[in-house]
Order: C-alpha cells, then sequence, then structure tokens
C-alpha cells in the first residue's frame, strides 16, 4: 500500500512538474450551452500567480489570477492590468478584483480586441512575458515574468478551439 501511494505522489509530481515547465498550456472542453468549445488557456508565473484567458459563448476574457481567499465582503475594485510580450507593445487593461474560485482571487478584464492583440503576441514569443497590476486607489504595483515554453502552440490551440481571427 506504501509502496502505491509513493508511486501515486511520484507521478502527481512528474505531472505538476511538467505543468510547471511547459509555462502555457491550453484546456478545451465541450460547451453544453452554445454546442461549442469553451477554453482557458493558462500561463504560469509563480506557484502563487497565473494568467488565465477564457473562451466561451458569452465572450473572451483575460484575468490575472492570486493564490488567495477573497475576503467575504469585499468590493471588487479598478484595476490597470499589463501585459508585455517581448519587446513589443504594453497592451493596457481595465480590470476588475473579484473572487475566481474558493483558492483564488482574479483580476479580470473582458476587452476582447486588446485580448487577442495579446494571443497574436504570444503566438511569437521569444524570450518573456511580463504582467503588472497597479491600482492608484491603493498605491499599489505588482510585477511578474511567465517564460515563454509552450506559448506558441497552447495560445494556436486556444485559438482554434475558440474560432478567434488568425487560427
Amino acid at each position: 500500500m506504501k509502496a502505491r501511494i509513493a508511486v501515486a505522489v511520484g507521478m502527481l509530481g512528474l505531472v505538476v512538474s511538467t505543468v510547471v515547465n511547459a509555462g502555457w498550456s491550453t484546456t478545451v472542453q465541450d460547451d453544453i450551452f452554445s454546442g461549442g468549445k469553451t477554453a482557458m488557456l493558462i500561463g504560469y508565473i509563480s506557484p502563487y500567480q497565473s494568467v488565465v484567458v477564457d473562451c466561451n459563448s458569452e465572450g473572451l476574457s483575460l484575468a490575472l489570477l492570486q493564490e488567495e481567499k477573497w475576503p467575504e465582503g469585499r468590493e471588487s475594485s479598478s484595476w490597470n492590468l499589463l501585459v508585455k510580450v517581448d519587446g513589443g507593445a504594453v497592451h493596457r487593461f481595465t480590470a476588475a478584483s473579484g473572487r475566481r474560485n474558493d483558492k483564488f482571487s482574479q483580476y479580470a478584464t473582458a476587452e476582447q480586441d486588446e485580448i487577442l492583440k495579446v494571443l497574436e503576441d504570444l503566438r511569437s514569443a521569444k524570450s518573456q512575458v511580463l504582467f503588472g497590476l497597479q491600482s492608484e486607489e491603493y498605491n499599489a504595483k505588482w510585477s511578474g515574468t511567465a517564460p515563454v515554453n509552450g506559448s506558441t502552440s497552447a495560445t494556436d490551440r486556444f485559438m482554434q478551439a475558440c474560432k478567434l481571427k488568425g487560427a
């Protein structure tokens, strides 16, 4: 029994390290509501932060996720979310803070035209993806960097599943 547990834990570690080393990955599922697909493009920033691009029948969104529970009663606030791929232009978004799920809070935007530009940049990323989050209200700033490993294939798969231009 102990040997099975050790093997299972070892396999889980291998899967987690493979996902972390990949940098970017995409999951695609059937959408029961639209008959189409839903997809999620995930970029690893750190053990506590990730970036997620979601598409479903309602549209496209981009969110910076932070591993933290959203406190009960906390209200959403407005943040500036910045994305820069390699030496390219800085993509600027207005993002709303909120609860993603039981483990994560998010800073999300649904500015489709600018999200599409970020996706196009990710398809040809060579060295790094920079993220910034800023609040004038709280006088707060945060920045992080994601690797580009797997960004081209994951973005292509995401764009095909979502039937986005350029796919």
